[in-house]
């Protein structure tokens, strides 16, 4: 990839610059502003995809208002219109940019979206805490992976924060809109999911969340889930146990639990079990970590030159973030680091 792109690729993957773009009390400011200042490079760059994210921001605000396809298609045309000459033909690039930043944009959400804002104060502070916030802007579902092997199918309109490390004593993760869950058991780290109005605690199972519309429900697949409303204790008799088949709901005009059977379908259960993992045999490391970014939408910094002769055979998917990386760097003999910016990989390369 031109180097140039490689850099725009970068910036819009970057949570802590889109944070910046999209907050004007962004606590990255000071950050990008030194970066701007110390290359004029930078901030041809950092002016770019500036505008790209503003622009697709916009655009995303305008479907939410029903616009039609193919005027969201002349929006994204005008977007490209600014790009020079020589890179404006590189069609494939800018569509993926575009897909990526649809998505990443989100972000603003921790702003600006009342569901996520409101609730009990445990809620809030993990959604402030989040590092990670994915949107599913597209009209299909979104299969995604979460950082401790569990998986997640967005559907559209949906919205879901979680922290990247996941490294308390809970996975914790705020959602709106529509999901299927299938999480990793962990019972010494149970999974929470906070909607506007309920909390949802499990140590290992499949379900489906909704949360939006003004209703609330969880239907579960296997396995079994408690539920109880926010500012509840979970031991308290208040809570609910949702079995399979089960569905358990509200409604904002009537905020008390209520189950039922459950006779719908879990599509996504049978999409999930055809996606199991991404294998790779024998390949370089630059396309296993390609992979891996789009996976978790989080960024993978290394040097592309001391790791080109690097090749591994590796399944992703099936165990957690962490094991993956100790798996690809022991291979590649590298070390790797984690923080709310990414994941950074370092080493000698390979000969």
């Amino acid at each position: 990839m031109h180097q140039h792109e490689a850099t725009i690729h970068t910036l819009l993957l970057d949570n802590r610059f889109i944070d910046w773009v999209v907050n004007p009390q962004s606590p990255y400011a000071e950050y990008w502003l030194q970066w701007i200042a110390a290359d004029s490079n930078n901030a041809a760059l950092a002016e770019e995809a500036k505008r790209f994210i503003l622009e697709m921001r916009l655009a995303e605000q305008e479907a939410a208002d029903d616009v039609p396809d193919d005027r969201l298609e002349d929006m994204l045309l005008n977007i490209q219109t600014g790009i020079a000459p020589e890179r404006r033909s590189r069609k494939k690039w800018y569509w993926m940019a575009a897909a990526l930043v649809a998505g990443a944009v989100a972000i603003a959400s921790l702003f600006s979206f009342p569901e996520l804002r409101s609730g009990e104060e445990n809620s809030k502070k993990q959604v402030e805490a989040a590092d990670v916030v994915r949107y599913n802007g597209n009209k299909e579902d979104e299969l995604l992976f979460l950082p401790d092997g569990s998986k997640v199918i967005l559907s559209k309109g949906a919205r879901i924060s979680y922290n990247l490390l996941m490294n308390g004593n809970k996975r914790e993760i705020t959602l709106s809109g529509d999901a299927f869950f299938d999480v990793a058991p962990n019972p010494q780290k149970p999974f929470y999911i906070y909607t506007q109005h309920v909390v949802v605690k499990v140590l290992g199972t499949s379900f489906r969340v909704h949360a939006s519309g003004g209703v609330e429900s969880v239907a579960v697949s296997t396995g079994k889930v408690s539920v109880y409303l926010k500012g509840q204790d979970l031991e308290q008799s208040a809570a609910r146990i949702v079995l399979p088949k089960q569905v358990v709901s509200l409604t904002e005009d009537h905020l008390a639990l209520t189950t039922n059977e459950w006779s719908g379908q879990y599509p996504a259960a049978a999409r999930l079990q055809k996606i199991t993992s991404y294998e790779f045999e024998e390949a370089p490391l630059s396309d296993v970590l390609k992979t891996l970014e789009k996976m978790y939408a989080i960024p993978v910094k290394y040097n592309s030159e001391t790791f080109k002769n690097c090749y591994i055979t590796i399944s992703l998917g099936d165990e957690s973030l962490e094991e993956i990386l100790k798996v690809i760097t022991r291979t590649v003999d590298a070390s790797y680091s984690m923080s709310s910016y990414g994941i950074t990989i370092e080493g000698k390369g390979c000969k």
